[in-house]
């Protein structure tokens, strides 16, 4: 269909008086060369006007182009010259509607919708929202229309799901009926009362027309015979009384709906000046204060809907260690570090708590190097560090030497009760006689067993949470692994050759979900350790059961020795 020439209004209004039926109009050879159809004999033309410009010319005031002002000859009066122009002019030329020509079939004549995007489609709607005289809602409409004003409720609904194009047209169309027909039912003596619903659907949808043609959008195709089908029976003289309503109501919201797109472009771009000023201040002063340090799992952060508090805590963390190596790395001059301006620095951007974390994070991961002071690596020890992406937080790109130093001064800065409070929240330090072993980190292979009971656990605990629903699998890497160490999941406890290895600590969503507790991913603690200084600490050693046995005896006395009574003779 984009082969039809697009009609101006006006002759659309000269098609629709002439022949209201007509459909797709063409010149007599553009449907010869464009359609191979030709028009029946005896038909007669629907007469348009057409641009024919002609060549004149004129004589004008000669410029000066650097004053611009006239060229004055020696008497003072005006220097003219003759200059060739275009001048507007309109001829009568002949079209014919499809009906009067026969040949090859078009392919789909009729337009049931409009179809295709529009630029700026967000930015019209709003504009036409607001220049709306009465609400607009997008709602589903049962049936073939795409809109309509509510003349009690002053509303107006869009059917949703349309294309762009047919949105923003329909919504044109319910907008110049608002505005040209809002009438209510008890003025009787309104003199738009006088207007049936043939020339209101005429009014509407040729503001909508002319409106949509401003903005370059093509609704020629849907409009004409829109136009021409509510306009069929009516008389040219009525037609040429809504031609002025109709032009200075498109006019009216054309004027509307610039002033809102300037308007919506203002405020977009003072909006896109305040962000980025923001984002400004944010990049040369980041704040990272009111960010808690989060010590649990992602597993965990996921199943208690905590997961983006879990990220802006890792994030953060990464951030204090990046700050941590430049502060050391531009305050180290002269094999001297200025180390209370460095800590100072990082303080003014970090919670004492995650500048604690990342510091401790750091140490743990190099207990076994030495230039890390005792004091530090105790102090380390008692801060609780959850192990998932600690090492993406440590302290690495500077001396551990000069790390060391920095947490000296840290230590001295942070007010002793400060320190207390946070450890505190870490780990309490243990009374030395009720004192626990340290804490053992898992070798290689016990972190290979551990993934592999926590894979087989997920696939169990899904499979009682959803049953046959689940898609959760343990995979067959984990059976092998774990057939492989002879380990076993035994209720709560992981053994291995029957000797118990893991405690599993199972845990619960805190709402029922389908009349039941959902179970959560649980967390394991490596306890061979303990079962096995348990079982050292209850079996002695063999001299000590030995010297045990011995006190346990009673006392054995040695037989006395009978006195000799030697017996003299006499």
């Amino acid at each position: 269909m984009s082969k039809f020439y697009n009609y101006s209004f006006n002759n659309t209004l000269l098609i629709a008086m002439q022949k209201p039926e007509a459909t797709y109009v063409a010149g007599y050879t553009s449907w010869q060369r464009n359609f191979d159809r030709h028009v029946l004999k005896g038909e007669k033309g629907i007469k348009i006007l057409a641009p024919a410009p002609y060549k004149a010319t004129m004589e004008i005031e000669k410029i000066d182009p650097a004053t611009q002002k006239p060229v004055l000859d020696a008497d003072g009066k005006p220097v003219t010259e003759t200059v060739e122009v275009m001048r507007p002019a309109f001829k009568v030329v002949s079209v014919f509607d499809v009906s009067q020509t026969d040949g090859k079939e078009l392919p789909d004549i009729m337009v049931g919708e409009l179809t295709g995007s529009v630029e700026q489609y967000e930015d019209f709607w709003r504009a036409l929202k607001e220049i709306s005289p009465v609400p607009v809602e997008l709602e589903k409409i049962e049936g073939s229309a795409h809109g309509y004003y509510h003349l009690v409720d002053k509303r107006i609904a869009i059917d949703e799901g349309m294309s762009e194009m047919q949105t923003i047209k329909t919504l044109i169309h319910e907008i110049a009926h608002a505005k040209l027909h809002a009438t209510t039912p008890d003025e009787k003596t309104a003199p738009e009362d006088r207007k049936d619903r043939h020339t209101k659907e005429v009014e509407a949808e040729s503001v909508a027309y002319t409106v949509c043609q401003r903005y370059g959008l093509e609704t020629s195709d849907y409009s004409f015979g829109y136009i021409a089908g509510w306009s069929s029976d009516k008389e040219t003289k009525e037609l040429k009384g809504s031609l002025e309503t109709i032009r200075s109501t498109a006019a009216e919201m054309i004027e509307s709906i610039d002033a809102k797109f300037k308007e919506l472009v203002a405020r977009r771009e003072q909006s896109a000046e305040v962000i980025q000023e923001a984002e400004v201040a944010e990049i040369s002063q980041p704040s990272y204060h009111d960010i808690p340090v989060y010590r649990e799992m992602a597993n965990y952060a996921y199943e208690v809907g905590e997961l983006e508090t879990y990220r802006a805590s890792r994030d953060a963390n990464m951030a204090c260690k990046e700050a941590i190596e430049a502060a050391i790395s531009e305050n180290y001059a002269d094999y001297k570090l200025s180390t209370r301006v460095a800590v100072e620095t990082v303080l003014e951007q970090f919670s004492e708590e995650r500048v604690q974390y990342v510091l401790a994070n750091t140490v743990q991961h190099n207990l076994h190097d030495g230039r890390y002071h005792a004091e530090n690596k105790d102090w380390a020890g008692r801060i609780s560090v959850c192990e998932e992406n600690s090492e993406s937080f440590i302290v690495s790109q500077v001396h551990p030497g000069l790390v060391n130093l920095f947490i000296n001064q840290f230590k001295d800065l942070l007010p002793d009760k400060a320190q207390e409070q946070i450890e505190a929240a870490s780990i309490p330090t243990p009374d030395p006689e009720k004192a626990a072993a340290p804490k053992h980190r898992l070798t290689p292979e016990e972190k290979q067993i551990k993934d592999a009971v926590m894979d087989t656990l997920k696939a169990r605990i899904a499979y009682a949470n959803d049953g046959m629903r689940s898609t959760v699998k343990a995979s067959e890497k984990s059976h092998k692994l774990m057939a492989q160490h002879k380990i076993k999941i035994e209720g709560n406890t992981v053994t291995q050759n029957g000797e118990p290895m893991f405690a599993i600590h199972r845990r619960y969503s805190a709402k029922k979900t389908q009349g039941c507790y959902r179970e959560l991913t649980p967390t394991l603690e490596y306890i061979k350790q303990e079962k096995a200084q348990e079982a050292k600490q209850e079996k002695p050693s063999i001299r000590e059961q030995l010297k045990a046995a011995a006190k346990a005896q009673p006392e054995r006395k040695a037989p006395a020795r009978a006195k000799k009574h030697d017996m003299g003779l006499e």
